[in-house]
């Protein structure tokens, strides 16, 4: 090949100089095609499933350990991108398997492009097999049971294909392990509310994405015949966003521009009937961002032109319509739709379920993840799995641990019960010392100036009459009555009052206060689950593995892992900041620190920073090209309308 570089320079310099760039694309391509033959070479040396037992030693004779990642998602892909090579090489102590029914890497924080048509959905998507070491092994199947004592995993094919051999879908298979790394992330919670997975679109995956793109498209095209009534077209073009978070404000926004700059477009006389509409139980979207950002999105999004439905909660979705229910007034009301997605709230995944439910009783209590140590861990293990980004909660110290200190500074007036007024104070003091609280104080807009009804809504939590988990009684005020997950664990009432009159104020003991802590740290994540700290997590995991090696040791039934080393240095979470988009090119960040100097930076310069953002985050060169080159076709050329 050399050769023939050679002589295609020679060439090239004999007709024309500007032919440099057509033989600096021939060389980039042969050196592209070399480097794949050389890895071909590496992998075609015996590394496939039939015959690894065949070198499973390292030269000293040690035996390799079998490290097995379930899942291709932020948690998994950063492991195996950040893994030392020659920790995975022949030589090396490690042999890697990577398991997932999906075999490419999902950049989400797109998703909310890709259903619009900014982006294309193979800009933002890499095949997993190019993350893999060149001694490791993919295996596209799922994994749907975990044997801790036998250190085995079930897996099965499960996309639906049928050979002339027969039906290949649901054949099962078993992998064995030494270290399991769980890394499966949630799925979307629907708490159940009636109607929402019979009626909603979800936007978890790129499925969803397609599919979203592909329902708004027919929603026009369906108002254009002639045959569509003026009640149809009105209803078809109302598109309902439940969930006022950073996909939901995301998917909104994107929605809003599509709609405004193409297909407006595209469909003149339609244009002043659509209509994009977001539900929230809040009374500013981004409620977890800092209250100067929520209030500033709030109001760019009624500039736009995007009805906001705040203050309510959701009781039920129907064919074509929301039903909820006005918090300040306990009104319902129907919201009409043609297409609703639905983006709030997630939950553990069905193999973490089932992983938690197999492990030693008492231990994994947390019904959102599995309970980690420091080290991510998995309690319960012996060090044998370890969990990174959704499927995982870093245990750290709790607010439960210091309860009694807790309620003396909370209780101002020494009477030995906390009123509703001194146990926000208590919250709003304590949160910087137990993240744990912050979070919870930020769901009752605790942040925020809406002191009154942070204050009704803490009367009417203790006024309860059952002793419900405060995420079910959150979810209760968001979703509606059916919506707990938890059944509840006590008759018990959860405050008391002096008299029989409901409106007097109500009291908290020092018993009552442990409950409710002990059933919010079931509830409540330590970290939030984001991919920034499913990344994080994965270059830690990375990084120990090298510093601190996990070896197989003798034991008496065979070689086994001890866990990690007591020299391991525990993982900390660093808070880089919060970007979100808002529409009409503009967008806002959230500073890692609510004292930064910066502040809250936000408009048409941190629009252009998110773009510049989400280009350069991708994990490939060819991905940063791509997405570059869709955002510039977008703005030059406009969104693409077909349907395919």
């Amino acid at each position: 090949m050399c050769v023939y570089s050679a002589l295609f320079m020679r060439f090239a310099l004999a007709i024309k100089p500007r032919n440099y760039l057509l033989f600096a694309c021939h060389a980039a391509n042969e050196t592209v095609q070399l480097y794949n033959l050389q890895r071909w070479q590496r992998h075609a040396k015996g590394w496939s499933v039939s015959d690894r037992d065949a070198d499973t030693h390292t030269p000293t004779g040690l035996p390799r350990t079998r490290i097995v990642v379930l899942g291709s998602g932020w948690g998994a892909i950063s492991l195996l991108r950040n893994l030392d090579p020659k920790l995975t090489s022949a030589a090396g102590p490690y042999d890697v398997t990577l398991v997932s029914p999906r075999n490419y890497f999902l950049y989400t924080p797109l998703l909310p492009s890709a259903a619009t048509g900014t982006v294309e959905p193979r800009s933002i998507v890499d095949p997993v097999r190019s993350h893999i070491p060149d001694t490791g092994n993919y295996l596209e199947a799922e994994c749907v049971d975990v044997d801790p004592v036998g250190k085995t995993i079930l897996c099965q094919y499960s996309k639906p294909f049928k050979g002339q051999d027969g039906e290949y879908t649901g054949r099962q298979f078993s992998v064995p392990y030494d270290v399991l790394v769980v890394a499966v992330g949630s799925v979307t919670n629907t708490f159940n509310v009636p109607g929402v997975e019979e009626n909603c679109f979800f936007l978890k995956d790129m499925e969803g994405a397609k599919a979203l793109r592909q329902r708004i498209n027919e929603c026009f095209e369906i108002s254009a015949l002639p045959s569509t009534t003026p009640e149809e077209r009105k209803r078809l073009l109302t598109f309902v966003v439940v969930g006022g978070g950073p996909t939901g404000v995301e998917l909104a926004a994107e929605m809003h521009d599509y709609i405004k700059e193409d297909l407006s477009v595209h469909f003149p006389s339609l244009k002043d009937i659509v209509r994009v509409r977001l539900v929230d139980t809040h009374d500013h979207i981004l409620n977890t961002y800092d209250r100067q950002i929520a209030i500033y999105a709030t109001e760019q999004f009624q500039r736009q032109g995007i009805e906001l439905v705040m203050n309510c909660r959701v009781n039920e979705v129907q064919p074509g319509q929301v039903v909820v229910t006005d918090a300040p007034t306990k009104e319902k009301r129907n919201v009409e739709f043609g297409t609703c997605i639905w983006t709030t709230g997630i939950k553990m995944h069905p193999l973490v379920v089932k992983l938690a439910k197999t492990l030693p009783q008492g231990i994994q209590e947390h019904w959102k993840s599995l309970k980690t140590d420091q080290f991510l861990q998995v309690q319960g293990t012996g060090g044998s799995i370890l969990a990174l980004g959704d499927a995982a909660t870093v245990s750290q110290d709790t607010a439960l641990n210091h309860a009694e200190q807790l309620f003396a500074e909370g209780d101002v007036n020494g009477d030995g019960t906390l009123n509703c007024e001194e146990v926000i104070a208590l919250m709003l003091k304590a949160r910087k010392r137990f993240p744990v609280l912050a979070e919870f104080a930020a769901r009752m807009n605790c942040g925020g100036t809406d002191v009154a009804a942070t204050a009704s809504f803490m009367r009417q939590m203790m006024h309860s009459i059952t002793r419900p988990s405060y995420d079910n009684v959150i979810a209760t005020q968001t979703f509606g009555d059916d919506a707990d997950e938890e059944e509840e664990t006590g008759d018990e009432p959860v405050a008391s009052t002096s008299g029989e009159d409901p409106t007097e104020e109500p009291t908290m003991t020092l018993e009552q206060f442990k409950e409710q802590l002990e059933e919010l740290n079931k509830g409540l994540r330590s970290l939030p689950a984001t991919a920034q700290v499913a990344t994080q997590q994965g270059k830690y995991l990375a990084k120990v593995l090298k510093d601190s090696p996990i070896i197989l040791r003798p034991g008496p039934n065979g070689p086994t892992v001890t866990g990690l080393p007591l020299d391991a240095s525990p993982f900390k979470y660093v808070h880089l900041g919060s970007l979100a988009y808002i529409g009409a090119d503009k967008a806002v960040m959230d500073p890692a620190h609510k004292d930064s100097p910066v502040g809250a930076i936000k408009g048409w310069l941190m629009g252009f920073a998110w773009k510049g953002a989400e280009t350069f985050m991708q994990i490939s060169v060819k991905n940063m090209y791509l997405v570059s080159r869709d955002l510039v076709k977008t703005k030059v050329f406009g969104r693409d309308v077909s349907d395919v």
